[in-house]
């Protein structure tokens, strides 16, 4: 049976108030070739066990990374999360992620984001940190923004190809309509090409207002980023930094800091990327959260939102938003960023991931990680005709150079049980043979030496009817 709020007699009386005869002429203005123009074709109606049973069924035809050995990543990853995340997370206390505005009644979720952001400085070595982005991408813009108001100079950014394609994107679309121009600095052997960075800051560092790159990059591999610190004058391991640069922009992935040097050690100014890996599931790409870093002299130019600790009148510790007025989020004019929420339930999974773990925890997934994936990189280099794509040292990801198609080896695979790596023409038109391979901690070597027989087997395959 069909729920109305309104009865008969209520439309009646708003169609009169309005004028019109009918419901139809309400939508007149909706073009009549865009109209459905019949009614909706739905289901019979059926009881809650039989939807249930229904729904299941359409779940079950859904390619799943729990259930399988896969070797997806380009971004978003699956990690072993700890049980009590989401027990905690699920209490109905946590279940708003609204703008904590009156500091009076929303002292919980405040500390909780304190804690998030005290965090993330510790991990990325920064200074400061706001209350979390939407994504690294949303994250990518904003910090590209807020390097525009610091260096208040130049209107080129310079972006890394291997800079994960749809931050890139996202950034685009944040720069259709703003003075800010992005350029793309190309790779050598799928790194960044630093000797362009430099070409390009000779020729016009005037116009150069920031840097962006990413380590480890899209392609697993780890960049130079001390040399690309020392390059832009950063300043590293408490050296002064020089006045009147441009700015450079780090995203990083979370867990390899438990590995790899963070952000602050080579003189970032900005340190950006998603935390999906921090305790949120894949979910077919989100929600995940972006987290944003920087220097503590930058904080009035921060996007989104900061909480800080101080006392109230009775010399108490308490939390309130700080460094910014709530015109910040209704005044579009008169605002630095026009981003005005965060992702408040995703940031404080990350937050209770890294509390869970803590610094050793997060070491130990990291050396997992790497540990599987350079055994796995010298088991699948060890097929016929499977050739590394690069040279370069890599973290947890890598790519390779199939004899045959990628994607043809991924649909193959997945037929065969086994999510495959990302092919990667599907964002570089062009590489239609290499295909990027991801290994967390969750992976096992026995997963790893069968995805080498069963891989093994298909490029056979392939071959035989490429052949044939």
């Amino acid at each position: 049976m069909a729920y109305y709020p309104h009865t008969a007699r209520d439309r009646e009386n708003m169609l009169e108030v309005l004028g019109l005869a009918s419901i139809e002429e309400l939508f007149s203005s909706i073009p009549e070739e865009i109209r459905l123009g019949r009614e909706l074709e739905l289901p019979e109606r059926a009881s809650e066990p039989e939807i249930i049973r229904e729904l299941g069924a359409m779940a079950d035809r859904n390619a799943r990374m729990d259930n399988r050995p896969s070797f997806l990543g380009a971004g978003t990853y699956q990690r072993f999360i700890p049980a009590a995340i989401d027990a905690l997370s699920s209490r109905g206390e946590f279940n708003t992620a609204y703008t904590p505005y009156q500091a009076e009644v929303s002292q919980g979720t405040l500390q909780a984001i304190m804690e998030y952001q005290t965090m993330l400085c510790q991990l990325t070595g920064m200074e400061i940190s706001n209350a979390s982005m939407y994504d690294a991408g949303t994250a990518l813009a904003e910090a590209v923004f807020m390097a525009y108001a610091v260096r208040r100079k130049g209107n080129k950014v310079l972006v890394s190809d291997a800079v994960h394609p749809e931050y890139r994107r996202v950034l685009d679309t944040y720069l259709a309509d703003h003075p800010v121009e992005a350029r793309t600095i190309g790779l050598d052997d799928d790194l960044t090409a630093m000797d362009s960075i430099a070409r390009t800051l000779e020729e016009d560092g005037d116009d150069v207002l920031a840097v962006v790159l990413q380590n480890p990059n899209f392609f697993g591999l780890i960049e130079p980023m001390e040399n690309a610190g020392k390059l832009l004058g950063c300043g590293q391991e408490g050296a002064e930094k020089q006045p009147d640069r441009p700015l450079l922009i780090s995203i990083v992935d979370p867990i390899s800091l438990g590995v790899l040097k963070d952000p602050g050690a080579y003189g970032a100014d900005i340190a950006i990327g998603d935390g999906q890996q921090l305790g949120n599931s894949p979910n077919l790409g989100g929600p995940t959260f972006g987290f944003f870093t920087t220097l503590q002299k930058h904080v009035r130019k921060v996007p989104g939102r900061i909480v800080g600790e101080t006392v109230d009148s009775d010399g108490k510790r308490g939390y309130v938003l700080t460094f910014q007025t709530r015109e910040q989020h209704i005044r579009r004019e008169r605002a630095t960023s026009n981003i005005c929420t965060n992702q408040g339930l995703c940031s404080l999974r990350g937050a209770m991931y890294l509390a869970f773990l803590g610094s050793h925890g997060i070491r130990k997934v990291a050396e997992a990680s790497t540990r599987l994936a350079h055994y796995a990189h010298g088991v699948l280099t060890g097929l016929e005709g499977v050739e590394a794509v690069s040279s370069a040292t890599f973290f947890q990801e890598f790519a390779l150079k199939l004899p045959v198609d990628a994607d043809t080896v991924y649909r193959a695979l997945a037929k065969r049980n086994i999510g495959g790596g990302l092919p990667l023409a599907r964002f570089f038109p062009g590489r239609n043979q290499e295909m990027l391979f991801a290994f967390t901690e969750l992976v096992t070597k026995k997963d790893i030496d069968h995805l080498g027989d069963e891989l093994g087997r298909v490029l056979s395959e392939e071959l035989r009817e490429a052949k044939a």
